[in-house]
């Protein structure tokens, strides 16, 4: 058997391809029947992680949880590659993506590392588990999304922390963007001992990020080897590159029957074109989703507004694409009515990436997008606005005392009015991890002061990060 290929594969190809093609399946009573697609993979690969931790247990070893670091630390390593059928034939090509999808030697976006040889991989994956016994559930991160300035669908997640091994240890954990908070940020296990629980939460600095797709990593660290283990995090803003699956968070003028969000498996699963000729996964620049904006014989339009300062400067970016020839059309970009782009009855064009540098002139700005294609439709993706730090240097903050007293250390320090800063923690200078201690503070243009008590957390570095 081989792994599926063709036009149905996934464009994000998982990190090994579980067979779904040719797989003959006897069920029902003695019924079979050949079965393909992700409909048998998904149990087949379900089957085998189940080995892989009946495998574990009978080793005294935990379970496997969140296998892809694992997938691709084997596949990288030349004394491990057999586990895995490398699959070196069957393009993924399709008259819209003619050439971006090869299957090749080692992995590929078509094939990933191959399909799995079965026992070479659990005991290949045995083999990686941590030995220092940080066992961390969840094994996965999470993907919050909203509008600017919030609410979000996801603000925390609880890992529950064991001790697997022979001996105490100690942890910390911490992430080293500031819109990300983990507490408590550290603690100690003991093997057979309860459990510690950890919450990784967005902070209140998720609230001032404007239109963007943001990714970050916390890093768990076993402070008794030095080992470490990450989860990630993503916080979608705005809806910028429309993964949402819908226009939430814009406001459309216009027929929602032309202007929508659209899928690369639209096509696939619609059984033919919205555009005749045109694969509708030709309105997706990334991700799964892309705006798919074809109003016809009147403007439509797209706006967002954001919270802004006046004199504030911000990069704006986002990727357009016409891919069928025709007239009459038009599209227009605009930062607070003003016209940044401004095309009439284009010709047929690829994505291409627009930028501009823009200032706002009062507490919010508002972000246009005016469209219309009386034929086809413009392909809409990846809107992005982001603050651009100001050039005037930012006085940074003094710590004027230390001190320790009724449980607590107290720590003041200089601030400057328009600056806002937070105090961030590590339990070590080595592991590139810092937590926030509370939310940001705005600068007075006095002193500032911030509180951490004392007892039972270990050893503490402290640091003040002051930003805009």
């Amino acid at each position: 058997m081989t792994a599926n290929k063709g036009s149905t594969a996934m464009r994000n190809a998982p990190d090994v391809a579980m067979v779904a093609s040719n797989v003959w399946v006897i069920a029902d009573r003695g019924r079979s029947f050949p079965v393909v697609g992700t409909s048998i993979a998904a149990p087949l690969w379900a089957a085998l992680t189940a080995l892989v931790n009946q495998q574990a247990a009978a080793n005294g070893k935990p379970p496997v949880g969140f296998l892809n670091p694992a997938l691709y630390a084997i596949g990288k390593n030349p004394a491990t590659t057999h586990v895995f059928h490398d699959i070196t034939f069957g393009n993924n090509f399709t008259s819209s993506s003619p050439n971006l999808y090869p299957a090749v030697a080692g992995y590929d976006l078509c094939t990933g590392w191959g399909t799995p040889t079965g026992a070479p991989l659990i005991n290949a994956l045995l083999n990686l588990l941590p030995a220092d016994g940080l066992v961390i559930n969840s094994p996965l991160g999470f993907l919050a999304h909203g509008a600017v300035g919030g609410p979000f669908n996801v603000t925390s997640q609880t890992y529950t922390l064991t001790n697997a091994g022979a001996a105490p240890l100690t942890w910390s954990a911490g992430s080293a963007d500031s819109w990300l908070q983990v507490s408590p940020a550290s603690g100690s296990l003991t093997r057979g001992g309860p459990a510690a629980t950890t919450t990784v939460s967005l902070a209140p600095s998720a609230s001032a990020l404007l239109i963007g797709s943001f990714t970050t990593t916390v890093t768990f660290t076993n402070l008794t080897d030095g080992t470490t283990q990450t989860r990630q995090f993503i916080l979608q803003v705005g809806n910028g590159g429309f993964e949402d699956g819908d226009l939430s968070n814009w406001n459309l003028s216009g027929s929602a029957l032309s202007n929508y969000a659209d899928s690369i498996d639209t096509s696939q699963l619609a059984g033919g074109q919205t555009i005749p000729g045109i694969d509708d996964s030709q309105f997706v620049h990334s991700g799964i989703f892309g705006a798919f904006l074809g109003q016809g014989v009147t403007i439509g339009a797209l706006s967002q507004t954001i919270p802004t300062n006046p004199g504030q400067t911000f990069t704006l970016s986002f990727w357009l694409t016409n891919p069928a020839p025709g007239t009459p059309n038009s599209f227009r970009a605009l930062w607070n009515g003003s016209a940044l782009y401004d095309k009439l009855n284009v010709g047929a064009f690829g994505w291409t990436k627009l930028q501009y540098t823009v200032t706002a002139t009062g507490s919010s700005a508002t972000l246009q997008f005016q469209f219309r294609n009386d034929q086809n439709a413009f392909g809409l993706d990846d809107v992005i606005v982001q603050a651009i730090p100001s050039t005037t240097p930012i006085s940074q903050p003094v710590l004027q005392t230390s001190v320790q007293g009724n449980g607590q250390l107290v720590l003041t320090w200089s601030s400057t009015a328009g600056v806002n800063y937070q105090v961030q923690f590590s339990t070590g200078l080595t592991t590139g991890a810092w937590s926030n201690l509370g939310g940001l503070m705005p600068g007075t243009g006095g002193t500032l002061t911030a509180s951490d008590p004392l007892g039972g957390a270990g050893l503490r570095f402290y640091r003040v990060v002051a930003t805009e």
